[in-house]
């Protein structure tokens, strides 16, 4: 767990279930802002507890004249030298069962009956956004700490039968 002495500005972060990364762009007494590293993710406000215990330190860097809980709104380099790699694992395809769209995820019963949980992060913004409850869908399920989770979930139309 992070202590509260390593959060800063410019510290680059990894969430422990999606595997995201950001970096710090401001930290309060009761919040810490994030940055994504990918794009197309809206920056995030996480309540201090919550960041300290979902989030891991990956590396740091420190823009010209970074100063902690400062207010500029910095944007730090990119870390990554690519592209977000795709998801490995058992391709399956189901029906989005439930959207709980004010909390970003949702939830998929797969041909083989098994629910999957999803999250918008596993998704481009837009492709989240586009799905609907009974839309037809395929996903690589991935093995988290919490349990199995459908990654790179995308609309397909059903096999024949």
């Amino acid at each position: 767990m992070l202590t509260l002495d390593e959060i800063e500005s410019g510290l680059y972060v990894t969430h422990k279930n999606t595997g995201l990364r950001y970096s710090v762009v401001e930290a309060e007494d009761d919040e810490v802002l994030l940055s994504p590293e990918q794009e197309g993710l809206q920056d995030l406000t996480v309540p201090l507890d919550l960041f300290r215990s979902e989030f891991v330190a990956t590396d740091r860097f420190r823009a010209a004249g970074g100063r902690r809980g400062g207010r500029g709104r910095r944007r730090t380099p990119q870390a990554g030298t690519g592209p977000v790699p795709v998801p490995t694992g058992p391709k399956s395809k189901g029906k989005i069962k439930k959207m709980v769209r004010d909390r970003g995820f949702g939830f998929i019963r797969g041909d083989d009956g098994k629910e999957v949980f999803f999250h918008r992060s596993g998704l481009n913004a837009g492709e989240y956004d586009a799905l609907s409850e009974g839309d037809y869908v395929e996903y690589i399920v991935q093995e988290g700490p919490r349990g199995a989770r459908a990654e790179h979930v995308r609309q397909a139309l059903p096999d024949p039968a």
